[in-house]
């Protein structure tokens, strides 16, 4: 929109170094994820030397990283050119060549909060020169052309890989030329609109849709004013409200519409009414422009078949007012008779199920629909030689049930899942049910690669379906270099399998060498139950380098186990602050019932500590030897040494580079965390009380929580964030030959609402919603309680991806809540 100033005015603020105020429409980005990018948008300079960037920018406040508008990072070749806050008002213009990075860095306070600035970043061959307010800040030289098709173009975040670079503020008027434009191009700029056909201009974006603070959000993209096909995709705004949405004040004659979105349709729905506004009360036009309605009016009328309507709201003006922007709003029209439930029996597998004698075996399925903002999927049911089973659902679409073969042989297994509106799909899968098994071997996942930009991988396999069949399975973890080199850190890493439950569990931490190669054993039997069926396994990493390569073998080993059955039940998994004056036992109090036919039990550990530094008494909890224990029923029961030596290497990963050889707490760098094995068996038949009770001689006294910790007198910084904590995963593991502690009051755990990970992370890590319920809040705390990261949502997707690498190294606490549930987490940033 069209700036109101005069040159003189303009020259005279500019002297002063006062920006300007304006009174037009602009896009407010709320500093959390919001941003702007058009895909592939480099091919639009690919092979020049004469680019100009150019846009307003009113920022609420000067934090590190905002980014402002630029082409970076994603894709390939050697072509970037960008505008980034560093902090306190200072910028880093950047224009990245075949020659190297070419730059230009103000001073502090070249930009001012809370009020509009105008920044123009031109290259004209040979040089760069920055432009505020139509001032000339500075000039550098730069060489090389700009060499990329494949990267996005950014407004309010410098999209490289990893990192956080988020602006918080407003932005108008943002342009991309390919040409250089002059000092009096620029300064005409400032007090004159674009016409949108200028030579050169590439993309020419107005922010001047929607109507100020109102439900905007049926609007997807930013219009350029060089074609529809330079629109930007508007990613994570909530277009509703007065933040994350357009806002600003209209012009006299300047209107917008408002068009609020459109849910999904079934396709006997009876008409229905929109709802569109425009900010200067006309009235609105629609039209149907593709899909199986019809309009009159402001009424819908479905034509009873399925398909994508696409409706075009229009407001033509009047003396008054000149004509709105159109607005397009889009939805879908479904079949409750064709939009079935997908199901995938996950296990037994088509094949071979395995057993010596004709035993129970569970049943497992994965059911979920589409559309899920109108369908749902109602029940699920096993049908094997005429019987049916029904399934218990464990959430998230997991289901299981128990079934006996009537016979060795061939059995088909039907799986019948039905949704509200009560209508059906199947799938059928034969198994052979044989008594005959021979040891064998299996890759669960080959080369995965897990690295600073792709920190988490999940591999789907199949393995073998059997009951008490195989008496061990022993795993074989191969970690290779990648190209260009393995992470030279020791980073925290976790191999998970995900359960037919839907629960994920984890059944190796690894604690990555100083960058070489290393192969591990481990035996896995006790995780038996879950290994089995197809089902996926998640490698993370939290590294900020080139990370490593997984590859995880697992073999069965032919004869006959102690027991047929066995579960893992979730108790302590956690991040736990440690020594901290504030909670010295921070675990959980768990109580446990032991049904009458579980045979035997043990609680399986591994806790691993980190954190250390002259910030940390003790060093700990990375190279502090403590003992910890578990309590029963009141009693101190078990000792956990939670101590290892490093050299010898206990999985003999050596020698590496840097400190390996150091004794740690409960890992060594190089080798597979020691899992603690606590037998439960004696109490069996009770009731059960468990506490972990953490060291209770270890205080960390250079700590907030201390108020007799003063900095640079005590200790170094008592606030320095980084304190001493504990990883801690654990688990029930119950052993029988019956199946009678498997029904769904024993057999089902609650799952967690919620998981982070990887957990220690750089920063950048994935928030997984485990639950079916709407109106998601995600707050994350520092341990100062301040709030530095919110994400409300009313369809929250299942995963997506926080990045704080800005943020400093310490603990993070993360709040979620919906209309269902709600749960706390910790997460590290190292």
């Amino acid at each position: 929109m069209k700036k109101h100033y005069y040159f003189t005015l303009l020259f005279i603020l500019t002297s002063f170094g006062i920006s300007f105020a304006q009174s037009n429409l602009y896009l407010h980005f709320d500093g959390v994820d919001d941003h702007v990018r058009l895909d592939n948008a480099s091919a639009l300079l690919n092979g020049s030397n004469t680019i100009s960037m150019t846009g307003w920018f009113y920022p609420d406040n000067l934090n590190y990283g905002g980014g402002l508008m630029g082409l970076r990072g994603e894709g390939t070749g050697t072509g970037g050119m960008y505008v980034l806050m560093l902090g306190n008002g200072k910028l880093e213009c950047r224009v990245l060549t075949g020659t190297g990075t070419h730059q230009i860095q103000t001073a502090q306070n070249a930009i001012t909060p809370n009020q509009w600035n105008h920044i123009a970043w031109v290259w004209n061959q040979t040089t760069l020169t920055l432009y505020i307010n139509g001032t000339q800040i500075g000039t550098s030289t730069a060489s090389g052309t700009f060499q990329a098709t494949n990267r996005p173009f950014g407004i309010g975040k410098s999209l490289i890989p990893g990192y956080n670079f988020i602006y918080t503020g407003r932005a108008d008027e943002v342009t991309l030329w390919n040409k250089a434009l002059s000092a009096a191009e620029v300064s005409a700029m400032i007090t004159n609109e674009l016409t949108g056909n200028e030579s050169n201009l590439l993309l020419y974006y107005k922010f001047d849709q929607g109507i100020p603070n109102a439900d905007n959000s049926s609007i997807t993209q930013l219009h350029s004013e060089t074609g529809t096909s330079y629109d930007g995709d508007l990613m994570n705004f909530s277009l509703n409200g007065n933040t994350s949405n357009f806002g600003g004040t209209l012009e006299a004659d300047f209107q917008s519409i408002s068009f609020p979105s459109i849910a999904t349709k079934i396709t006997s729905d009876a008409p229905f009414a929109l709802n569109a506004v425009s900010s200067s009360g006309l009235p609105i036009t629609y039209t149907v422009m593709s899909g199986p309605a019809t309009v009159n009016g402001n009424i819908v009328t479905l034509n009873g078949t399925e398909g994508e309507v696409i409706i075009k709201a229009s407001q033509a003006g009047n003396t008054q007012y000149n004509a709105a922007s159109n607005v397009f709003n889009s939805f879908n029209v479904v079949d409750p008779m064709t939009n079935l439930p997908q199901i995938e029996l996950t296990n037994p597998t088509p094949g071979s199920l395995k057993m010596p004698t004709l035993s129970a075996t569970q049943l497992a399925a994965v059911s979920s629909i589409p559309y899920d903002d109108t369908f749902s999927v109602q029940s699920l049911a096993f049908q094997v030689d005429g019987q049916t089973i029904p399934a218990v659902h464990h959430g998230n679409g997991f289901y299981t049930a128990w079934w006996t073969p009537s016979s060795f042989g061939s059995h088909t297994i039907d799986v019948i899942s039905t949704n509200n509106f009560n209508y059906s799909s199947t799938v059928s899968n034969t198994v052979n049910v044989s008594n005959f098994a021979l040891t064998q071997n299996v890759t669960a996942a080959s080369q995965v690669w897990v690295y600073s930009q792709v920190y988490s991988q999940e591999v789907e396999v199949t393995l073998p379906s059997f009951v008490g069949a195989y008496s061990q399975i022993n795993g074989t973890l191969n970690i290779d270099c990648p190209s260009g080199g393995c992470d030279p850190w020791d980073r925290v890493s976790h191999v998970e399998v995900q359960g037919h439950d839907g629960n994920w569990y984890e059944i190796i931490r690894y604690l990555t060498p100083y960058g070489v190669a290393c192969s591990h054993n481990i035996n896995l039997t006790d995780f038996m139950s879950l290994l089995q069926g197809k089902v996926k396994f998640r490698f993370t990493l939290g590294t900020s380098g080139n990370g490593f390569l997984y590859t995880l073998n697992l073999q069965y080993v032919m004869g006959a186990p102690t027991y047929k059955y066995s579960t893992v039940e979730p108790l302590w998994n956690n991040t736990y602050s440690f020594g901290n004056m504030a909670n010295l036992q921070p675990c959980e109090i768990l109580n446990v019932n032991f049904d009458s036919s579980v045979q035997a039990a043990k609680i399986k550990m591994v806790s691993t500590g980190h954190g250390w530094g002259d910030n940390n008494s003790g060093n700990a909890a990375e190279f502090h030897h403590d003992y910890h224990h578990i309590w029963v029923n009141g009693a101190q029961t078990f000792t956990q040494d939670n101590w290892n030596i490093c050299n010898p290497n206990p999985d003999n990963c050596s020698p590496q580079n840097g400190t390996w050889y150091y004794n740690r707490a409960g890992w060594c760098p190089g080798s597979i965390a020691q899992f603690f094995d606590f037998n439960l068996t004696p109490f069996i038949g009770n009731n059960v009380e468990l506490k972990y009770i953490l060291d209770q001689n270890y205080v960390d006294y250079c700590h907030p929580s201390n108020p007799d910790c003063v900095s640079g007198v005590t200790c170094p910084n008592c606030n320095d964030g980084f304190n001493p904590h504990l990883i801690v995963d654990s688990y029930l593991i119950k052993y029988s030959n019956s199946t009678n502690f498997l029904s769904s009051e024993t057999f089902e755990t609650t799952p967690k609402n919620f998981v982070a990970y990887p957990n220690p992370s750089t920063g950048k890590f994935t928030i997984e919603n485990y639950t079916e319920g709407t109106n998601n809040e995600i707050a994350i705390y520092n341990t100062n309680g301040a709030l530095i990261y919110e994400k409300n949502d009313k369809n929250l997707d299942d995963k997506f991806e926080v990045d704080l690498s800005d943020k400093a190294k310490g603990v993070y606490i993360i709040k979620f809540k919906n209309n269902e549930s709600e749960g706390v987490q910790k997460i590290i940033i190292e």
